[in-house]
């Protein structure tokens, strides 16, 4: 493999892997069907305890790990994806 700003071949390829933390939340399709006036109604009913879940219990998180090849030369820096 040959660098494309110094044109050595001193490369080195690797895999690297990215993680992003997202929260999990429901989709469009329900909000518009059940989730507008299912929360209205739960929080109309029921203040006092949906109050102390929404403190208390923890967020879902949804983690996503993606894996890419870098290559680095090892002579000018430069990096790039393979």
């Amino acid at each position: 493999m040959i660098c494309p700003k110094c044109g050595s071949d001193n490369v080195n390829v690797q895999m690297v892997t990215e993680t992003k933390l997202r929260n999990k939340n429901h989709g469009c399709l329900w909000w518009l069907c059940i989730g507008w006036w299912l929360e209205l109604l739960l929080w109309f009913f029921l203040t006092i305890p949906r109050l102390l879940i929404a403190l208390f219990m923890p967020k879902s998180k949804q983690v996503i790990n993606t894996h890419k090849s870098i290559a680095v030369c090892q002579n000018c820096g430069k990096n790039w994806e393979v």
